[in-house]
């Protein structure tokens, strides 16, 4: 009953403000108002130049983007100049106190390719970006192409293609129907295409067609857009890609509106399984210092499981014929010109199509950061979770992480990070460490990161 209550409201609230809303031509992109994308270190930003570049605002820009230069855009530019060539190299080290490594298994997978799997009890493997412990690793090496479709002058269009490589990228992968970039690996690395998607913009309302990035969620994958080195445990509640149809609709500068049909989460263009579902974002400005979104999915899961074309795993979520409901509430707080304080709350409900069983799972993460300046911050992340049906990790789940976030050159970032997990389960196999041994663990690692 909430969820449809909830979805109800988000249709009612949509297509009221599409119709009763002036337009406005210099509404606010929705990147700048969603909260995955909200930035700190524009808090202590050099005044913009009005003709090279968006002016400097409190509130928009990246919390987490350290050193993407701002983009440039004007309509009588070239077509060239406005295709945007992007990407960035991060590499580092991260290990526990357990002094285990990460366990590797091998076996068939989609079209019989054998693929790595990892032990998520074993090594740094949990905590998702720093799987491999006690060795050097490339994290990320990613490479983009985009055009910005701008429809403040009427219809225009644009498109993205990014590619990325690195142990972690199974994460972007359209591993849920295990079609298109699924099984690319050379040993331990992966391949993905995280976006391939063309895009149609007028006036202040936009469509994306393809597979794109999520709107759940607090944190980025992307390191350059991501303040810490590793990840809370919730970010593991959330997908990271969508196939489909997405639109954007921004009103004014307060309010921003997203909604669109997707194939599930984590699946490709084929979608193999068929599944079904509805993405949906409202995001508002309510002062100069407090922004807070509501983020919805709500997925019809394939009709089959893998066994149906000969592979050996479950689909995204574990089950085959379920229904998902997944939601991210998250908002940021200026407590000053240097202090920020971010929240998120998620919340699932998996549950069989005939209402015969739910899994519930949910957390909250608290973020304080505090940049000295252009070139220093530190940061704090403290959460809870209730992770039980995500790689049986429990219950009663804790984390509480620290993190120096420096920029010796606006295009370098260095980040040391130390870190702490705690769980209250005593039952065995519940135990979410060291292969089920331990109950907690102390982490840490430090990474850098060159864009370009």
């Amino acid at each position: 009953m909430i969820r449809t209550t909830s979805i109800l409201l988000f249709f009612t609230v949509f297509v009221l403000t599409l119709f009763l809303t002036p337009d406005k031509s210099d509404a606010q992109h929705p990147r700048d108002s969603m909260l995955r994308n909200t930035d700190i270190s524009i808090i202590s930003c050099e005044p913009c130049d009005a003709i090279d570049c968006d002016p400097c605002n409190t509130i928009s820009g990246d919390l987490w983007k350290t050193f993407r230069p701002l983009k440039n855009k004007h309509h009588n530019q070239s077509f060239l100049n406005e295709i945007e060539v992007f990407g960035w190299i991060q590499g580092g080290v991260y290990t526990n106190n357990r002094g285990n490594t990460v366990t590797r298994t091998r076996g068939s997978n989609y079209k019989g390719r054998k693929v790595t799997q990892f032990d998520p009890n074993s090594g740094n493997s949990n905590l998702l970006s720093t799987v491999h412990s006690t060795d050097f690793q490339g994290n990320q090496v990613w490479l983009g192409v985009k055009k910005e479709a701008d429809g403040k002058h009427g219809l225009d269009w644009g498109f993205a293609v990014e590619g990325y490589f690195g142990p972690e990228a199974w994460f972007a992968q359209s591993w849920s129907d295990a079609k298109f970039d699924y099984g690319w690996q050379d040993g331990d690395y992966h391949t993905a295409i995280p976006q391939l998607y063309a895009q149609l913009a007028y006036g202040n309302l936009s469509v994306k067609l393809g597979k794109f990035e999520t709107i759940m969620g607090y944190e980025a994958l992307r390191a350059p857009d991501f303040f810490f080195f590793s990840h809370s445990n919730i970010f593991m509640m959330e997908p990271y890609s969508h196939s489909g149809a997405f639109f954007e609709y921004v009103p004014n500068e307060k309010l921003s509106l997203g909604a669109g049909y997707i194939a599930g989460a984590d699946s490709s263009p084929e979608n193999a399984y068929e599944d079904h579902g509805f993405l949906g974002i409202i995001s508002y400005q309510f002062t100069n210092k407090l922004n807070i979104s509501y983020a919805v999915m709500y997925n019809r899961n394939g009709y089959g499981g893998y066994r149906d074309v000969g592979d050996s795993e479950g689909n995204r979520y574990g089950l085959s014929g379920t229904n998902v409901y997944l939601h991210t509430v998250a908002a940021n707080y200026d407590i000053s010109n240097k202090l920020r304080y971010g929240f998120q709350w998620n919340y699932s409900d998996t549950k069989t199509r005939n209402d015969s069983s739910h899994s519930f799972t949910y957390g909250i993460a608290n973020y304080l950061i505090y940049q000295f300046n252009d070139r220093l911050g530190v940061g704090l992340r403290a959460e809870w979770a209730n992770l039980n049906n995500i790689f049986g990790y429990g219950n009663d789940l804790s984390e509480y992480t620290f993190c120096v976030n420096w920029k010796p050159y606006a295009n370098i970032s260095i980040r040391p990070e130390i870190r702490y997990d705690y769980s209250a389960n005593k039952n065995a196999g519940e135990k979410p460490f060291n292969r089920g041994e331990n109950r907690d663990q102390f982490s840490g690692g430090i990474t850098g990161v060159i864009s370009f």
